[in-house]
């Protein structure tokens, strides 16, 4: 069943299943987009801020999109986004944490200019198999209304 803006009120909510984040996936995403030694280099990381290989925040973020994505709740209706505010990364995510998101729809407006979609911010929250919030951001969609 396709679904629309109007079907992410303020308040709607989306708990993905789990999903590990494994080391090689944390290095080989690293090794392109964040290649810092903490995130690439076991050896080096012993010796790093945080005692070991740790994910990029990117890796967790766009993971975590991924998910929320994948769900199809709104991907026939999804007509792209303008950004993102408010990303905080609480606690580092090493390998072998399994990771969740809570994706909670916090604002919710139709178009005035363009009467075919609306707009939705959605925050969403990450949490590892220990219940802390690793991290979260606010995503701002833009959705396609109902016919």
């Amino acid at each position: 069943m396709t679904k629309y803006w109007e079907d992410f009120p303020v308040g709607f909510r989306y708990e993905s299943e789990t999903w590990e984040m494994t080391g090689a996936e944390i290095i080989d995403f690293a090794r392109k987009w964040d290649p810092q030694p903490f995130h690439i280099d076991p050896e080096a990381a012993k010796d790093g801020p945080f005692g070991g290989i740790i994910a990029s925040g990117w890796h967790t973020l766009v993971t975590a999109f991924e998910r929320w994505y994948a769900s199809g709740l709104w991907a026939e209706a999804s007509m792209g986004s303008p950004g993102m505010t408010d990303v905080k990364w609480m606690v580092p995510v090493r390998p072998g944490d399994w990771l969740r998101v809570v994706a909670t729809v916090t604002e919710s407006t139709a178009s005035r200019s363009r009467p075919d979609r609306g707009r939705i911010t959605v925050l969403s929250e990450i949490y590892n198999q220990d219940g802390q919030m690793v991290a979260e951001y606010s995503g701002i969609n833009i959705l396609r209304r109902r016919p």
